[in-house]
């Protein structure tokens, strides 16, 4: 009977998990036709947004915080293997013209895999970088910087409304 219950135990602990993190990033840009939902699953799926129920492409991608937890200025690094969506994603991204001030926005998400309807983590992001390789995309992607030293841009209180409170 021990060794019986032995073996339930070690099943058990090495059984896999009925739930894991599943990570989404979403990238919009004004000049762009469309916004762009990716995740690692490998079949199309839909999650739920600020914008209701959306559909999400299957591709190779990874997500790896650049930095420390503690830090304030989170940073991100981003690879999207683009084998599969190569023409259409290099195409949405040249029509964001070069000399624009507006970044590429990064929305990552993270879900459990038995709930898609709400999100665990939300980080709002700006593309600081964005390079394409043959077959890979790497996006480098921050917190918004509202700082002038950073950005080089003066800030008003029509672009960034919370400015009245600290005035």
């Amino acid at each position: 009977m021990q060794d019986l219950e032995e073996r339930l135990r070690i099943w058990l602990a090495s059984a896999p998990q009925n739930r894991h993190a599943i990570q989404t990033i979403e990238l919009s840009h004004s000049a762009m036709s469309q916004v762009w939902r990716l995740w690692r699953e490998p079949y199309i799926g839909e999650i739920t947004t600020e914008a209701g129920v959306v559909q999400v492409l299957p591709v190779n991608v990874d997500i790896q915080l650049a930095g420390s937890e503690g830090n304030l200025d989170q940073k991100f690094n981003i690879s999207i293997d683009t084998v599969e969506i190569s023409d259409q994603f290099r195409g949405e991204l040249d029509r964001i013209p070069i000399d624009t001030t507006e970044r590429l926005r990064a929305v990552y998400r993270e879900y459990l895999s038995d709930d898609l309807t709400e999100p665990q983590t939300t980080a709002a992001l700006q593309g600081e970088s964005v390079n394409c390789r043959l077959g890979v995309a790497s996006i480098s992607a921050v917190s918004p910087r509202l700082n002038v030293t950073r950005t080089g841009e003066t800030y008003t209180t029509r672009d960034v409304p919370m400015l009245r409170a600290f005035l």
